[in-house]
């Protein structure tokens, strides 16, 4: 006994160092310990919270703008919940792999121009935009009613930290039946015109108007009363078709898409007929003439020629819209 506490009269300046030592160490490794805990517990229920949205495919959108990246107009809030809604119902369809779902969201016009069944759906537009994986998506107003979507691979639900590249569509919003109801693969809609011009016993009919985000289709009904079979165009010039906006802006035809037996009109005949603008999608230009510029009003004539660059006999017909 008496040799401990002269042991500890001699050195008791060290053996307060190293139990000060010692408690730091302690409370060091406590302290660490507190925030390493704190941190997990973060990491964790930020991971749980995402894991439970990415599950019951909720809140999976994120919604950049009610500004239209167009005209700057501001979506109202209302508005914008009920259109988002419909995009994010659809979104989960696809996301849950219930095709059927997804596809009956689509507009009438939407099945029928771009998707005729839902194998056509599955094929074109799922397999493109989805492809059995999770998609998260961000959307912003483009104009009006018309949304511009990015898919993005859902990261959480694949295990990947590059998820595949980002893929866009234009998505509308359109009220049918009394139901929301979409258009998507960049298609915005149709109008109805059934407008008619009729020009040296020519009459032509713009039945309706489908258009994209890139360019419009014209639908036609060509009907010739003329003692002659004509020829709309001889389609060997992509600006000798083209529309005319209220500011005099042409906007061409793709030539390379119209076969030219479509062109020609027999005598008391009626021919349906699409054409392909240049025309990208805008909520406020205005369309006023189609303008075919070089109609050949006897084709006999002209199909005899064997240089038919040497023609010179066109009509120049423009058609009110």
């Amino acid at each position: 006994m008496y040799k401990l506490i002269r042991f500890y009269n001699q050195n008791r300046k060290k053996i307060f160092k190293i139990i000060l030592i010692i408690v730091l160490i302690i409370g060091l490794i406590q302290l660490l310990n507190y925030f390493a805990k704190q941190s997990n517990n973060i990491d964790k229920n930020d991971y749980e919270q995402k894991n439970i949205v990415n599950t019951n495919n909720e809140k999976n959108q994120d919604i950049i703008s009610n500004k239209s990246l167009v005209s700057g107009s501001i979506v109202s809030n209302e508005k914008l919940k009920k259109d988002v809604d419909v995009i994010d119902e659809f979104i989960k369809y696809c996301n849950n792999k219930d095709i059927n779902s997804a596809y009956n969201l689509l507009t009438e016009e939407c099945k029928e121009v771009m998707f005729p069944s839902v194998q056509d759906f599955y094929n074109i537009y799922y397999l493109n935009i989805f492809n059995e994986k999770t998609k998260t998506y961000t959307v912003e107003n483009w104009t009006d009613s018309t949304y511009q979507v990015r898919y993005t691979e859902d990261i959480l639900s694949s295990g990947k930290l590059n998820g595949d590249e980002t893929k866009q569509d234009y998505i509308t919003v359109v009220k049918e039946n009394e139901e929301k109801r979409l258009n998507i693969n960049n298609y915005i809609r149709r109008k109805k015109a059934n407008k008619v011009t009729e020009y040296k016993d020519i009459k032509v009919t713009i039945v309706s108007i489908d258009t994209y985000m890139d360019y419009e289709i014209y639908n036609f009904a060509i009907q010739n009363n003329s003692e002659n079979t004509i020829l709309l165009d001889t389609s060997d010039d992509a600006k000798s078709i083209y529309l005319l906006d209220s500011k005099n802006m042409k906007y061409e035809f793709y030539n390379n898409e119209i076969i030219e037996n479509r062109l020609i009109v027999k005598s008391k005949f009626t021919n349906n007929l699409q054409v392909k603008f240049t025309n990208s999608y805008s909520a406020t230009r205005r369309i006023e003439k189609i303008v075919f510029s070089k109609l050949v009003l006897n084709y006999d004539k002209y199909n005899q020629l064997e240089d038919k660059s040497e023609y010179r006999d066109f009509y120049e017909f423009k058609v009110n819209v």
